[in-house]
């Protein structure tokens, strides 16, 4: 008897606290409504200048891009023979709107360098720079 009378007194309160009429819970900003997408066109980074020399026992590189709020960030690489390429530095674009100059210093050592920067764009595409040369004397 235990069991009916639990039973009765669960649907019961279910009737009671859950009305069959009751209408569907609206959530407040449960769904969105659809606006048009807008489309963006993506224009890519691009190198309008690049320079090197050395100034106060220092090699100075200095580069203005164009579209700079697409670029994510720029690798500094150097190399000793032009064939292999190392990283000397990371640096990080602004989110400048259009054009923008950047610098990379580094302690000068005797010989020649050969220098080149890898442009990567915020949808990951690459471009390199042009080799700048560096002679520093003995």
């Amino acid at each position: 008897m235990t069991k009916y009378t639990a039973l009765i007194l669960i649907i019961a309160l279910r009737i009671i606290f859950h009305p069959s009429n009751a209408q569907t819970e609206i959530i407040p900003f449960g769904s969105l409504p659809s606006f048009p997408q807008a489309t963006t066109t993506f224009s890519p980074a691009k190198f309008i200048s690049i320079e090197g020399n050395i100034s106060n026992e220092k090699v100075k590189l200095t580069w203005n891009i164009s579209e700079n709020e697409t670029a994510d960030k720029f690798e500094v690489e150097k190399s000793v023979d032009g064939k292999t390429f190392l990283i000397a530095a990371l640096v990080f674009g602004t989110d400048k709107m259009n054009s923008d100059q950047y610098q990379f210093y580094e302690k000068v050592n005797s010989g020649k360098i050969l220098y080149r920067i890898k442009l990567i764009n915020k949808n990951k595409e690459l471009e390199y720079s042009k080799i700048i040369e560096i002679n520093a004397g003995a």
